[in-house]
């Protein structure tokens, strides 16, 4: 399947705010996210390794951030019809509104931070599967 370049996408990936003070001073770097909307109230620590594949799925009842700590692969959505393509790397944060379906192709092993804006556990259906 073509993949339309000009298809907009709902996987968001963040730009961080970066205070020139954190690396001047040589001991790295500190980059900074902000929600898009709604507050966090859960995150989680996921490990994926290297030709698993994550997902298939969409949330009715939150939003979900994914920080990537180590690694690397492609996220993918379902919009319209079209299958876009977000990369996603160590340091990058992506932000997966609510009912946007995806899957996580890691080409990597990849240690990630997903944060939710309402508790698993309190959901009804917290995932909803798809085929994409």
């Amino acid at each position: 399947m073509l993949i339309n370049i000009f298809m907009q996408h709902r996987i968001k990936k963040l730009n961080p705010e970066i205070n020139p003070i954190t690396f001047k001073d040589g001991r790295g770097i500190i980059q900074t996210y902000y929600p898009e909307q709604y507050n966090i109230v859960e995150w989680n620590y996921i490990v994926t390794l290297k030709g698993a594949v994550r997902g298939h799925h969409y949330h009715k009842e939150f939003d979900e951030y994914i920080m990537f700590v180590e690694g690397e692969g492609v996220y993918t959505e379902l919009t319209d019809g079209e299958e876009l393509v977000t990369p996603v790397g160590a340091g990058d944060c992506i932000y997966l509104p609510l009912g946007v379906p995806h899957t996580f192709y890691p080409t990597a092993d990849c240690k990630m931070i997903a944060m939710i804006t309402k508790r698993w556990n309190d959901c009804d259906e917290p995932i909803t599967k798809v085929k994409i």
